[in-house]
């Protein structure tokens, strides 16, 4: 049942059976993980912290806290509101997920990610007609972009598979260092599929993740870390004055990049522009309410009349298209996760961001910087709050098999005994928990 919850964790978008949740994502994973946990209240124990309890009360202020209930429309709702208590079983199962068996899953899962991919390029028709069945809202390759394999679209698809990528990377370290040598091919399977994918936000989080590991990697020599930054700069020099002047190449992900290099306000009148005014909107939103937030569903009522009072369109300088599109989405959905988060439930929602990535940061989880920086790229674009990878990565914060090893023993596997974690008192599974 775990491994089964797990690959659902890593196919986020395939919907099946009887039950759909009101949005792109599954609900899958989280409904086979609370399976999981009720079995093992039934058969042995559900070991429970005070950081996952913190994460359900506030799962149920959030749920409760509603801005006019009469004209909050319930798809809404569930996918903003109720998505966290759902998803909180995710947070529960995956302390007892053994490094091998997410190092399966991944091993399962995106060789799937790349068939389906190739074949949306080889004959869309017949995509079309094997990937709609269990993705309804998948658009194939379309308008120049790229593939969306079992994704609804190639943001989707892209930035999921960036994902997998950290997490094929922390998963094969967490092997090394329990004495094992597992192969490479999945962390490059899952690059090859961002390449796929011709996704902006795919290849973005890549980059930024390849960036932020340069920058924080260990170094063994004094002053490493100040020739990493010199080689860095000069890196990123060479890179602005080549690839600034490169001509568009046709693919969109690498044409945001060369963008971005070539004149970066320029991004703010493409569909950047959208979350970059939604996160500007939040965070007026949240002071603008006292900190007390307006209350679950709020965002699609109050969010335009905040653009409107601070004159975004005029300090943001759109033009043309994004200047009539962008106000316009703010009543459509949000476009990114933490204005919602800030305009809704205002310093609530601000002190549970706060709790997530302390936690993480605290946790010594195997390439912590990274996973910060990933948990940041989720919810700073349009990704749910029922996105399971985002709580797949912070369960694994609570995994102690996850975690560096000692720093006095930094050549010897982890020893599998639970140890006593002084910011997870509780939540540590048995041995046997961690063999199963």
């Amino acid at each position: 049942m775990l491994f089964a919850a797990v690959t659902m964790c890593c196919l986020p978008y395939i919907a099946f059976g009887p039950i759909a949740a009101p949005s792109q994502v599954q609900p899958w994973a989280a409904l086979l993980c609370w399976a999981f946990a009720l079995h093992r209240l039934l058969t042995t124990t559900l070991r429970i912290d005070g950081f996952q309890i913190l994460v359900l009360i506030f799962a149920v202020w959030f749920l409760l806290y509603i801005y006019a209930p009469g004209d909050v429309g319930i798809d809404y709702y569930l996918r903003k509101s109720a998505s966290f208590l759902i998803c909180w079983s995710i947070l529960l199962a995956t302390p007892y997920v053994s490094p091998f068996l997410l190092w399966r899953v991944l091993r399962l899962s995106l060789p799937l990610w790349t068939a389906f991919a190739l074949l949306g390029f080889v004959s869309k028709g017949a995509y079309l007609a094997i990937t709609r069945p269990l993705v309804p809202t998948a658009i194939g390759v379309a308008g120049g972009r790229g593939a969306t394999s079992l994704a609804p679209e190639a943001t989707d698809f892209g930035f999921t598979m960036a994902f997998m990528v950290l997490l094929a990377v922390i998963t094969r370290k967490a092997l090394v260092n329990e004495g094992h040598r597992p192969p490479v091919w999945p962390i490059a399977v899952a690059v090859f599929n961002v390449v796929l994918s011709k996704s902006g936000s795919g290849f973005f989080a890549v980059l930024v993740l390849a960036g932020i590991h340069h920058l924080t990697q260990t170094g063994r020599q004094n002053g490493a870390m100040l020739v990493r930054v010199l080689v860095g700069t000069v890196l990123a020099a060479a890179l602005l004055l080549t690839v600034g002047s490169a001509p568009e190449t046709g693919v969109r992900g690498l044409d945001l990049v060369i963008l971005s290099l070539r004149s970066p306000a320029a991004l703010l009148n493409t569909t950047l522009s959208y979350r970059i005014v939604h996160n500007v909107v939040g965070v007026l939103g949240m002071i603008d309410s006292n900190l007390l937030g307006y209350g679950a569903g709020s965002f699609l009522k109050v969010g335009g009349d905040i653009y409107l009072t601070y004159e975004l369109g005029k300090v943001f300088g759109l033009v043309g298209y994004y200047a009539t599109a962008v106000p316009l989405s703010l009543a459509g959905s949000p476009l990114a996760y933490f204005p919602v988060l800030f305009l809704e439930y205002g310093l609530a929602g601000l002190l549970f961001v706060v709790l997530l990535f302390r936690t993480v940061a605290r946790s010594a989880l195997l390439f912590t910087p990274l996973a910060l920086a990933m948990m940041f790229m989720t919810w700073v674009q349009s990704f749910p709050p029922a996105y399971p990878p985002f709580w797949l990565l912070i369960g694994l914060a609570l995994n102690p098999r996850f975690r560096k090893p000692r720093e006095s023993e930094p050549n010897r596997p982890p020893v599998r005994t639970p140890s006593s974690p002084t910011r997870v008192r509780s939540s540590v599974p048995s041995i046997q928990d961690l063999n199963s």
